[in-house]
């Protein structure tokens, strides 16, 4: 049993009012099941306790249309019922007062009064049953209908059988009485199944099941009082007529202690393809058929049970052979669907298989479960080699703390996407750069991670590196240009020395020897001068035969030690086309706060140009 039975049987158990009708029902029950007890006090008290049962329908089924939250087409099914419920009262009691007046005739059955009010108040009930929405429309309303049709044919062949023999030429009133009793027990079969089988039911299904239960044994007890009365037990014929009324009593309030422990319990009903009811219908006419024949007679109520079955049959036929049409439809359209999923699968994996993109999934604790071919492409590995380690594993690690943090925040937001772009280790050794998005779809069953969709951008960073340096270095030496030594000034501040050199005859050098040789003479001076400084130093070409370097937390000291390793290094010639040329350099230094940089290089410029102007070969501080 589901929990909401549980729950559901629970709060039936501990309600009061359903308590008190239980014990009252079971103490009735015993005292008139119990042979010779009071017979006379029974039948006397059979009306009025009929009376009071129906006063209780009535004030339960009004509570259950005035019930917050009921929906409108609920409420108006409830005050109808409440309406046949007064209908029920009046005639019962009407048969009550007659009945006290002649204690003997007519003591069960109801009189023609009785019969008319009753059959009046089940007219409404079966009003409201017919006018209640069962929200069902095209072909699923065909297939309501006809299932409702077997439920009621396999009834009306229950009610043909097993009503009394009534003789047509001697009893007029009872056959009417009991033309219309069967009338009721077919029609309120009708209504209960439409209820029961719509997508509307007004009612809980243990209401549901309780209200049918008391319908079939209303219509099983109109059959077998005449029975009872015969025989020397009449009050076994009142006990029957007052259990199926006792249950009925009852299914409005079941109904509001359900819906007042779960108001929401209608809107969750499931909707079924299919229910059982016309199946135990078509299995309970033939087992009724069945007894019928064992006494080997073929009369009239016997031949009716074998109508009624080929009718229910019929029906059945009809119904299947629908739900064939019905089915070979639907396959198609499934066939049809599954068709063009095959082709769009088919397309997507070969979007995938050929795709130059890398798509990778992998689940909340970035362990890999698919990887796109595209992988050997990056990674130089197949991708099977890929699915099952960590995502962090294929990363370098410099910046993987910070991307395992921003993975770790987009684990916490279903649907959201990040950008990210990671470094990860080709087979040959050479990074490869790739920007990827990240999504979670942790709250996709079929997914049920993280997908990653990246693409290389190794050419791009390249190319992004050439521009970079070919915009802040030197095309002919390689050294830094003038914008990135003035960006590594002011990125150092602090204090610094600075180093300004200039080389002395170079136009000599170009007008003699050609261009080719200058651009060959500056070539070696810049390698010279990245020989002699420090890791860290920038040594930057500031345009023509102009060079400084630039010596952060460096004292002034250390400055003149570099400059006469740096005369040293540019005492040798330099042989160009089988030619010694000579480097001969002015170098003027400075040193200070970075703040006043160009304080710096206006004095390493001022003392640079003292030396070119006094002496060759030398350096000023």
């Amino acid at each position: 049993m589901s929990t909401s039975h549980e729950q559901a049987r629970t709060v039936l158990l501990r309600d009061p009012v359903l308590r008190a009708m239980f014990l009252g029902t079971v103490a009735c029950t015993i005292w008139y099941a119990l042979p010779g007890t009071g017979a006379s006090v029974k039948l006397a008290l059979f009306w009025p306790i009929q009376v009071l049962l129906d006063v209780i329908f009535a004030v339960l089924s009004a509570r259950m249309s005035a019930l917050p939250g009921v929906s409108a087409a609920h409420r108006r099914f409830w005050r109808l019922i409440a309406a046949g419920a007064v209908f029920f009262t009046v005639g019962d009691t009407v048969q009550g007062v007659e009945t006290f007046a002649n204690p003997v005739g007519g003591m069960v059955q109801g009189g023609a009064v009785q019969s008319g009010l009753v059959t009046c108040g089940s007219v409404v009930c079966l009003l409201a049953m017919v006018l209640h929405p069962t929200r069902t429309a095209g072909r699923e309303r065909l297939r309501f209908m006809l299932d409702a049709a077997t439920v009621v044919a396999a009834t009306a062949v229950f009610v043909w059988y097993l009503s009394p023999s009534v003789d047509v030429r001697e009893s007029g009133g009872a056959l009417l009485l009991a033309l219309a009793s069967a009338g009721v027990s077919i029609a309120g079969s009708f209504g209960l199944v439409k209820l029961m089988l719509g997508r509307n039911m007004p009612f809980t299904p243990i209401a549901g099941w309780t209200a049918g239960l008391a319908s079939v044994l209303i219509g099983l007890s109109t059959g077998l009082t005449a029975a009872l009365v015969e025989v020397t037990r009449p009050e076994l014929a009142m006990l029957a007529r007052l259990l199926p009324c006792a249950l009925l009593a009852a299914v409005p309030r079941i109904n509001e202690a359900n819906l007042r422990a779960d108001p929401g319990v209608l809107e969750r009903r499931p909707v079924r393809p299919f229910s059982l009811l016309p199946y135990i219908g078509v299995a309970a006419s033939y087992v009724l058929l069945i007894v019928s024949l064992t006494d080997g007679s073929l009369d009239v109520r016997v031949w009716g049970v074998v109508v009624g079955v080929l009718l229910v049959t019929g029906i059945v036929v009809t119904r299947q052979l629908i739900a064939f049409t019905d089915n070979a439809r639907l396959l198609g359209e499934v066939d049809r669907s599954l068709r063009a999923l095959a082709e769009q699968e088919e397309r997507f994996r070969a979007l995938v298989q050929h795709s130059s993109d890398i798509t990778v999934i992998a689940g909340p604790d970035l362990v890999v479960s698919y990887a796109s071919p595209a992988v050997e492409r990056t990674f130089g590995v197949p991708p099977e080699s890929v699915v099952g380690r960590r995502m962090d594993e294929l990363t370098v690690p410099e910046g993987r703390e910070q991307w395992r943090a921003r993975l770790a925040d987009l684990l916490t937001r279903p649907g959201a996407s990040i950008t990210m772009r990671l470094q990860v280790p080709h087979l040959d050794g050479r990074p490869r750069y790739l920007t990827a998005v990240a999504t979670n779809l942790t709250h996709v069953p079929s997914i049920g991670g993280v997908v990653y969709n990246a693409h290389d951008i190794t050419e791009v960073v390249a190319y992004q590196d050439r521009l970079h340096h070919q915009a802040t270095h030197d095309a002919l030496t390689g050294l830094a240009n003038r914008a990135l030594f003035a960006e590594r000034i002011a990125a150092a501040g602090g204090y610094a020395a600075i180093l300004i050199i200039d080389l002395d005859g170079f136009k000599a050098v170009n007008d003699t020897y050609g261009h080719h040789a200058g651009d060959a003479l500056l070539r070696a001076v810049a390698d010279r001068l990245r020989r002699c400084v420090r890791a860290g130093d920038t040594v930057a070409r500031l345009g023509g035969d102009e060079f400084a370097v630039l010596l952060p937390d460096t004292p002034l000291s250390y400055a003149e030690d570099l400059t006469r390793r740096l005369h040293e290094s540019f005492g040798q010639a330099v042989e160009i086309d089988g030619t010694l040329i000579p480097i001969r350099a002015s170098i003027g230094a400075a040193s200070g706060a970075l703040a006043d940089a160009d304080v710096l290089l206006r004095d390493a410029d001022a003392a640079m140009y003292s030396v070119k102007h006094a002496l060759r070969d030398r350096a000023a501080f």
